[in-house]
């Protein structure tokens, strides 16, 4: 649990400097590592995509592990299970809106690059993107501790059963 989250924690990191380096790259025109602003947005993309994944199935799996010990030591279903409820209906429309963003980003991206859609778009889909990505990055931390909390109370409660 803990290694899981910890490399959640470095990869949103990462992936947002990524991020930020695409948009950096885009409007002053470099390249870094001989990638031009098209590859540094694939790679970017990639492994922000995979970090958001990473995230959701964390906290999909920990739910299930939840409610195992939750059912296995007859705990309060709901008192107990109510919380991850919550939190998953609260984050999991988020990551998905906010990979849909960034995916969009990057394929518009493509459009710019050939000249069928205004950088005028390209630039607003990435506004839109990075501040949502900015309040996600908020609410997955906070939900990364109220997670640790019900798995330490439930943790607690079954080994007092």
């Amino acid at each position: 649990m803990w290694g899981i989250m910890i490399l959640s924690y470095i990869l949103m990191a990462v992936s947002f400097i990524l991020i930020i380096i695409t948009a950096l790259s885009g409007y002053f025109q470099f390249n870094m590592l001989n990638a031009n602003h098209i590859l540094i947005a694939l790679y970017s993309s990639i492994v922000y995509m995979f970090t958001e994944t990473l995230i959701l199935f964390y906290f999909i799996a920990i739910g299930i592990k939840i409610k195992e010990i939750i059912k296995n030591n007859n705990l309060d279903i709901i008192e107990y299970y109510k919380p991850v409820l919550d939190m998953k209906m609260k984050l999991y429309p988020h990551i998905m809106l906010n990979m849909i963003i960034i995916g969009s980003t990057f394929i518009i991206g493509g459009g710019v690059h050939t000249g069928a859609i205004s950088i005028n778009i390209h630039s607003g889909c990435f506004l839109i993107g990075i501040a949502h990505y900015l309040w996600l990055i908020i609410l997955q931390h906070r939900c990364f501790i109220r997670n640790t909390e019900l798995v330490i109370l439930v943790y607690d409660l079954a080994s007092d059963n």
